[in-house]
């Protein structure tokens, strides 16, 4: 075709040749560059972004993903940690969140997995790490356990444990307990990482106020007493958060309506008995990836 003819909707010629054929080459190739389908896809990592995520089994992922048992953690790839350095698209990313883990396996004493003794999770910080998140507290007092006298055998029963004094007993001690050990934990984290922002993840979710035999084996209103010790929980979590200048994220208000007993399209955690492919009594997919986007939120 000759420079005179013409392609049909082809722009007037003054348009084309007022613009030098280089100048021209580049602003399509950069054009190209910029709305090509792979260059959309691969996003530029944060390198100012350096983060370590530290906890126990709320932050190592469900089993929609195959377990690494390469240490003994049983991480998976869709932990809620993954999905916040994906999100954030962090320039460096270490989890060291491990099932089972207590305040102690954080700041001094190793933990024992079935592969052997883990290092303490502290060590994978350093003075230029930027972004911190931590799950834990629960395994420290044993919140299940706590828990457990509200469970029944029969549906409808009610085992009235929101009455029971023992019951009150053990719940006050352990939540006198948890919040030096919290806050230890935080204080060392932040002598660690000093230019860290820290992140405590908190705890609660799974149950609403109302049961749903087998899966939260409670009456209605032994349900809603374990909501309330959920919020005495979270509250010993924020107290310390706010003393070791940490900011604390609020999962148990956000899941409202998300709680084991929720519809599988708005369940966000599992009961005693799992519906979905997760451990008992712990988020599932959707949950982490909700309490991803909080984390994420906060952090913006």
């Amino acid at each position: 075709m000759s420079n005179d003819e013409k392609r049909p909707g082809s722009p007037p010629d003054i348009v084309v040749n007022a613009i030098p054929r280089t100048v021209l080459f580049g602003i399509v190739a950069a054009l190209t560059l910029v709305w090509s389908p792979c260059a959309a896809a691969e996003a530029v990592p944060d390198s100012a972004i350096r983060y370590v995520a530290l906890g126990d089994s709320r932050a190592t992922g469900s089993l929609d993903d195959p377990l690494s048992l390469r240490d003994g953690c049983f991480r998976t790839s869709d932990g809620y940690p993954q999905i916040v350095a994906d999100t954030l698209h962090a320039g460096s990313f270490v989890d060291r969140s491990c099932a089972g883990a207590k305040t102690e396996n954080i700041t001094e004493k190793p933990q024992l997995t079935i592969t052997g003794p883990q290092p303490p999770q502290i060590d994978a910080l350093a003075p230029n790490t930027t972004l911190v998140t931590v799950s834990i507290g629960g395994n420290d007092i044993a919140w299940s356990s706590l828990v457990e006298p509200c469970y029944t055998l029969i549906p409808a029963a009610d085992a009235n444990c929101r009455s029971d004094a023992t019951t009150a007993r053990r719940v006050d001690a352990a939540l006198a307990a948890l919040g030096p050990k919290v806050s230890a934990t935080l204080a060392a984290i932040t002598a660690k990482a000093p230019t860290a922002t820290v992140f405590l993840v908190g705890h609660g979710g799974i149950f609403g106020d109302h049961g749903c035999w087998p899966y939260i084996p409670t009456s209605d209103a032994d349900a809603a007493w374990v909501v309330q010790f959920f919020v005495r929980m979270n509250d010993v979590l924020a107290d310390a958060a706010r003393t070791n200048g940490a900011h604390f994220v609020d999962v148990a208000g956000a899941a409202r309506g998300h709680d084991a007993c929720a519809g599988s399209d708005r369940r966000w955690f599992e009961g005693l008995l799992p519906q979905s492919l997760a451990m008992p009594l712990h988020p599932n997919h959707s949950g982490l990836t909700a309490m991803a986007a909080l984390v994420v939120a906060a952090y913006r």
